[in-house]
């Protein structure tokens, strides 16, 4: 395997995890003004949604790793 494609794919993956870091922690920080949770549901949506895409990020940073552990073995 091409371990400088692997550590490619990794910078890439990390670029879109700390754009979508940054747009969690704005969204973190709105001031919802003790607004009923109910009327906040698209932000609740919006904020899952970035939680849901750092995840899958992670494990695929995580895969990327343990695949270029086996190569460099």
């Amino acid at each position: 395997m091409n371990n400088k494609t692997i550590k490619s794919v990794n910078n890439r993956i990390l670029k879109t995890m700390m754009a979508d870091e940054k747009e969690l922690r704005a969204l973190l920080e709105t001031e919802t003004n003790s607004v009923p949770d109910q009327q906040l549901d698209g932000l609740f949506v919006k904020i899952e949604q970035l939680l849901g895409r750092l995840m899958v990020n992670q494990n695929k940073i995580m895969f990327l790793q343990s695949i270029g552990e086996e190569n460099g073995s």
